[in-house]
């Protein structure tokens, strides 16, 4: 019997990579040619690591398998092995659900697991964020390495779809949508700081700055993880401004980087979490001084709330990025200083209320649901040519 709708199986393995996607999910769900399914993977899992799925759970959308397949910890290994796992489960998935599409986003293990499982199973994958210049981290190499398997590519600004293009990606694929997560600032209530504070159990009030911390490991610096940390928390120590620490993903590196935040999670200005509920999390962001670490939310999400970001290391070098975005090096005193700029010299503060966002508008999630509706799933779309 002939579906009525095309199903697309979206498949989602840590909390930072759905914190995007769920915009897409809804739009994809609300699409009357479109019937969503969700295959959920990796950290979510994940009691360390907050077990996420109940994000999902909560938001509504269908579930239709749980594959589990993260190992924890700091052996470089651990990731590989891990996306062995996924793939075989990933297998059994799609040939119990049929998908008439896939969707991933970005460079982490399940990605480059449906590029495999589509490449092989001859069903089309619809992937975000390819074209993404990140330096430092293998995250990089897996992130082009999907776009050469993937058959339609959702850029998130015009430098990654030259960056495909460049690649000898064929015209017809490439779209230049915009970044997703801009859509769920947009789409999450306003909570008043107060309803916030409450929420999370952690004082937090209008007349005082406070810092967002997100600080993940580098795959090529995972040695370095605790002591990296170690400093970032020193300058924090240091400044003594009520500080939010969101613990980091599930790569090698972050448990170093968590024994380091256990150090430290007793001073009274400091809160840490496995994880923030979206809602406390986007309204946090809102009303931040601040946001330090090296999280691509600074880099693509944090420019349309007009916050300021101090980037510190490697992680996101070489990335696309506004105005808001001060890039400092492991030490302390540059910590410190960039901080301070963010948080109370005003005529800095006016230069980020007047940046750009080169990530779009926030009205992403609806073009790539139209373009997966109204893609023709033929041999023109499965046969992949290069342009050189």
């Amino acid at each position: 019997m002939k579906k009525n709708k095309r199903v697309v199986l979206g498949i989602t393995g840590i909390r930072s990579e759905y914190d995007i996607l769920s915009s897409v999910f809804r739009a994809i769900d609300k699409h009357m040619n479109l019937s969503l399914k969700v295959a959920v993977t990796g950290a979510h899992l994940s009691e360390s690591f907050g077990y996420t799925v109940n994000e999902i759970e909560k938001d509504g959308f269908d579930i239709v398998d749980r594959i589990e397949s993260l190992l924890s910890g700091n052996n470089e290994s651990l990731r590989v092995k891990g996306l062995g796992i996924q793939l075989q489960g990933l297998v059994q998935t799609v040939l119990r659900i049929q998908p008439d599409f896939l969707l991933v986003l970005g460079d982490r293990e399940e990605s480059i697991a449906a590029a495999l499982v589509s490449t092989y199973m001859n069903i089309p994958l619809a992937h975000i964020a390819g074209g993404d210049r990140v330096i430092g981290n293998a995250d990089d190499q897996i992130r082009h390495a999907v776009t050469k398997l993937a058959h339609i590519h959702l850029t998130t600004n015009k430098e990654s779809k030259a960056r495909v293009l460049s690649l000898g990606e064929q015209e017809f694929r490439v779209h230049d949508v915009g970044n997703p997560g801009l859509d769920r600032l947009m789409e999450v209530e306003e909570l008043s700081l107060a309803q916030v504070s409450g929420n999370i159990k952690f004082q937090l009030l209008e007349t005082e700055p406070y810092l967002i911390l997100i600080q993940h490991p580098l795959s090529s610096e995972i040695k370095d993880a605790y002591r990296q940390m170690k400093i970032t928390l020193d300058a924090i120590k240091a400044m003594g401004i009520k500080t939010i620490i969101s613990f980091p993903n599930s790569d090698a590196g972050g448990l170093e980087i968590i024994r380091a935040i256990a150090e430290y999670d007793s001073l009274p200005f400091i809160y840490t979490a496995k994880n923030i509920p979206r809602v406390d999390f986007v309204n946090l962001l809102r009303n931040a001084a601040c946001l330090v670490g090296n999280s691509s939310s600074g880099i693509l999400e944090a420019p349309m709330l007009k916050l300021p970001v101090v980037n510190v290391g490697n992680r996101q070098i070489g990335r696309l990025h506004a105005e808001n975005v001060q890039f400092v090096s492991h030490d302390q005193d540059e910590i410190i200083s960039a901080i301070q700029k963010a948080v109370y010299d005003e005529s800095y503060i006016s230069s980020v209320n007047g940046c750009s966002n080169p990530y779009g508008d926030g009205a992403s999630s609806h073009k790539i649901a139209e373009i997966i509706a109204n893609t023709v799933i033929d041999d023109n779309l499965l046969i992949k040519d290069i342009t050189y």
